[in-house]
């Protein structure tokens, strides 16, 4: 009886999964600062970094698998609700997930951009990921660009400004005079 009660409570669990419907945009991972453009793009979960973009197909689960041609490891993400993911890798039951939640406030600001505009964020996103690759010496700044290129491929401009606004505090925290990219973030989010 025990064993069927927690089969039908995994059931249930992966139906509310399967029934969450994500919000698009910068997911955060909670007590840290690390970040992930999440987007949900033909029955698959589209997550773009500073330096890839990975396509997360569904697994029997209700989750979403990516396994890197690279290393061969798997990957997962779940959803947790509108605004919530789980980051775990699939076959590692004693491994706990990462929970990542989405940035910045309820969809203040209106509609995320439209797909000719969202590809031109996603080209600058690139463009400044490539940078961490050829300028080490300022790899966080190159991140903070590139991260805020990605948010304003997904989200309104209302959050995107609110999150460049973030990206800045953090740059000048760290002694920068001026925005090392002010195409992404703005003088005036300075």
């Amino acid at each position: 009886m025990r064993l069927m009660l927690i089969a039908m409570a995994a059931i249930l669990v992966a139906t509310a999964a399967q029934a969450a419907k994500l919000s698009s945009g910068t997911y955060v991972m909670q007590g840290g600062s690390y970040s992930i453009g999440v987007a949900e793009q033909d029955g698959t979960l589209v997550v773009t970094e500073p330096n890839k973009t990975s396509v997360y197909t569904p697994a029997a689960d209700g989750s979403y698998h990516f396994t890197n041609p690279n290393n061969g490891i798997t990957y997962g993400l779940r959803i947790v609700d509108d605004r919530t993911i789980e980051a775990f890798k699939p076959g590692n039951p004693g491994g706990a997930p990462t929970r990542l939640v989405l940035s910045g406030g309820a969809s203040a600001g209106g509609a995320a951009p439209s797909g000719d505009v969202a590809e031109r964020w996603s080209e600058l996103a690139s463009q400044y990921s490539a940078k961490i690759a050829t300028d080490p010496a300022n790899t966080q700044s190159w991140v903070a660009c590139a991260g805020v290129a990605m948010k304003r491929s997904v989200a309104s401009e209302a959050e995107a400004n609110a999150y460049a606004r973030e990206m800045a505090a953090m740059l000048r925290q760290m002694s920068a005079v001026s925005t090392p990219c002010p195409d992404v973030i703005r003088p005036s989010d300075w």
